[in-house]
C-alpha cells in the first residue's frame, strides 16, 4: 500500500502523487479499489446525430436554392421554421419519454401554440382552429387513456393529466361561440366527447380525482 509521509496517510490504488498534498508517495501500488466502469454509449446518439446532419444538409440546400432563385420570396425561412418545430416537438417527447403523461401535457401546450403561429404567419386561413386543434386534443385524450390502460398506471399517475386533456377539449368552443369558425363539426365533436369523458371521469373516478387535486394543491 502507498504511504504519504507528509500527510501521514495510507493510500489505496496506484498513483504517483498524494491526492491531498501532491507530494511523492512511497510503498508498493496495488490494484484500484474501485474498478473502472466502461463508458456506455447512448442508444439514440447515432440516430440524433444523423438526423441533425440531414437537417443541416436540407437547410443548406434550401438556402442555396432560395438564394439562387429568390423570385418566390424567402421560403427558406419557412423550411427552417418547420424543421425547428419538428425538432422542438421531438425533443419534448424524447425529454419526457420516461413519463408519458407529462409528455402528453407538454405536447398539449406546445402543439397548439405552434399550429396557431403557423396559421397566423401564413395569413390565418383558419385551418388551425377549424381542424387541427380539435382533432389534436381528441388524439391527446385517447393517448392519455390508452397509455394509462397499457402501462397499468395508478390513478394518481394519470388522473390529473387525463383531466387536463379533457378540459382542453372545451377550448374549441371559444372560437365556435365567437363565430370565428367556418367548419363547426370538429369542434362540436371534440366538445361533445370531452363532456362525455368528463362525466365518466367524475362518476367513476371522482373521489380519486378529488384526492389527487387536494394532494397536488396542498389544500
Amino acid at each position: 500500500m502507498l504511504y504519504c509521509e507528509k500527510c501521514g496517510v495510507y493510500l489505496s490504488g496506484s498513483m504517483d502523487r498524494c491526492p491531498l498534498c501532491q507530494g511523492e508517495v512511497t510503498g508498493e501500488p496495488e490494484e484500484d479499489a474501485y474498478p473502472a466502469l466502461p463508458e456506455t454509449a447512448r442508444p439514440y446518439g447515432l440516430a440524433v446525430r444523423l438526423a441533425a446532419l440531414l437537417t443541416a444538409a436540407a437547410l443548406t440546400v434550401c438556402a442555396a436554392v432560395n438564394y439562387c432563385f429568390p423570385q418566390g420570396g424567402w421560403w427558406f425561412l419557412f423550411v427552417a421554421a418547420g424543421l425547428g418545430s419538428a425538432w422542438l416537438l421531438t425533443g419534448i417527447a424524447f425529454w419526457k419519454r420516461r413519463n408519458p403523461m407529462k409528455a402528453i401535457v407538454w405536447l398539449l401546450a406546445a402543439v397548439p401554440a405552434l399550429v396557431l403561429a403557423w396559421d397566423w404567419r401564413t395569413g390565418f386561413i383558419g385551418w388551425s382552429v377549424n381542424f387541427v386543434l380539435p382533432c389534436f386534443i381528441l388524439c391527446m385524450q385517447l393517448a392519455a387513456a390508452g397509455a394509462a390502460r397499457i402501462l397499468r398506471l395508478r390513478p394518481a399517475d394519470y388522473l390529473l393529466c387525463l383531466s387536463i386533456c379533457i378540459l382542453a377539449g372545451f377550448l374549441p368552443l371559444i372560437p365556435l361561440f365567437c363565430g370565428a369558425l367556418w367548419m363547426i363539426y370538429p369542434s362540436v365533436v371534440c366538445a361533445g366527447v370531452s363532456a362525455i369523458s368528463l362525466s365518466a371521469l367524475l362518476l367513476f373516478r371522482g373521489s380519486a380525482l378529488k384526492a389527487e387535486v387536494i394532494r397536488r394543491g396542498h389544500l
